[in-house]
């Protein structure tokens, strides 16, 4: 049953295997880069939507001057403002870090602005006489709670994720209607289906998005044989850890593994086992990480090992773990070899981008010349 959900998923949705079906339903399994990528669309895409109601929320204020007495119009438009300064202060560029925690609260206070607008405004408007044009203001600000369960679509979040958001304020929305509206709950039935058919394209939206960005990214920035990070990528990350380490004064360590005799296992075997042993080796790098660590398929025989948060003994222990294990076999069983270098940012003086690479090549290289299927540390100071 699951084989065959899977292979229709396959079909149709790219889809191709439960773990990346979980990827839609939970963010636990998200690995740290698209955790980052993904909270920095959503903290630019909030701003721009504050921005957006930041202009659209005053010029709601000639509506209400043409269909409002001046006995509510006053309290509406005080309201008005309070609701676009919230809009400002989310609009401005805030330096703040790209992760899932701050997307999640920035995009919470933008959304939770519109029902309390709506409510605060219900206290007043719901007073009127019940006439048509007061009738068309009431409808206008019942639109607000639609729009703001709405705007989750934009987002690219998971299932878990939508639903957690859209709970509260469906529950917000439906008691709100309850306690302003004259109608009994038998009345709003029609309303309170349309919310959840909204609900409903919403989710949809929302995981689409998600499963567009992971497959947009897996194409791009991923390896399609190892599924390690192409250099490319890897790059934009390793500066992106080296000045998040620099900023913070933490420690970031470095390692290249380069796959010994590489030419050799050609020459013997072809280029059939060429391509076994890289996925082998990938597979068992990986292994050896932690999750936020990042592997990247730096060279047809090499691969990049970014470590972020650790110094020197720490890149030593994962280094003695990978040796131990070792990266693989060949078809006759014997063991394939790597030759290690290993820099880190605070040991070894680093201050660039060029000169951790430089240094990085050199010890690999000594490892290479002292007879490979060994290691060149960090020094510790």
């Amino acid at each position: 049953m699951i084989k065959r959900l899977l292979n229709h998923l396959a079909t149709t949705y790219r889809i191709h295997s439960l773990d990346q079906l979980l990827d839609l339903i939970t963010p636990d399994e998200h690995p740290g880069f698209l955790q980052e990528h993904r909270s920095r669309l959503i903290l630019d895409r909030v701003r721009f939507l504050a921005t957006l109601f930041a202009l659209l929320v005053p010029l709601w204020a000639v509506v209400d001057v043409m269909l409002l007495p001046s006995d509510i119009l006053f309290p509406i438009l005080a309201i008005r403002l309070l609701s676009t300064f919230a809009f400002i202060l989310q609009a401005r560029n805030w330096n703040v870090a790209c992760t899932h925690r701050n997307s999640w609260i920035a995009m919470s206070l933008l959304l939770v602005n519109l029902p309390i607008t709506f409510f605060a405004s219900a206290h007043y408007v719901l007073s009127l006489p019940d006439n048509s044009t007061n009738h068309l203001a009431i409808q206008l600000y019942a639109l607000l709670p639609y729009i703001a369960i709405g705007l989750l679509g934009l987002f690219p979040l998971t299932a878990m994720e939508g639903a957690l958001l859209t709970l509260p304020l469906t529950l917000i929305t439906i008691t709100g209607w309850g306690f302003y509206a004259d109608t009994d709950m038998l009345q709003l039935l029609p309303t309170v289906w349309l919310l959840f058919i909204i609900l409903g394209i919403v989710f949809f939206s929302s995981t689409l998005q998600l499963q567009y960005m992971i497959s947009l990214i897996s194409r791009t920035d991923f390896d399609p044989i190892t599924g390690a990070l192409t250099r490319r990528s890897g790059m934009e990350n390793l500066n992106r850890e080296f000045e998040k380490a620099t900023l913070n004064n933490q420690p970031l360590s470095v390692t290249l593994v380069s796959v010994d005799d590489m030419q050799s296992i050609i020459d013997t075997y072809e280029y059939a086992t060429y391509d076994h042993v890289i996925l082998e080796a990938a597979d068992i790098l990986r292994d050896d990480l932690r999750n936020n660590d990042l592997l990247v398929r730096w060279g047809e025989k090499s691969f990049l090992l970014i470590l972020p948060s650790t110094d020197c003994d720490g890149a030593t222990i994962t280094v003695n773990r990978i040796r131990s294990n070792g990266i693989g076999t060949l078809p006759d069983g014997k063991p394939v070899t790597a030759s290690i270098g290993v820099v880190e940012r605070w040991s070894d003086g680093i201050e660039d981008i060029h000169s951790l690479l430089e240094l990085l090549d050199k010890r690999t290289l000594q490892a290479k010349q002292q007879g490979k299927d060994c290691a060149i540390l960090c020094s510790v100071p």
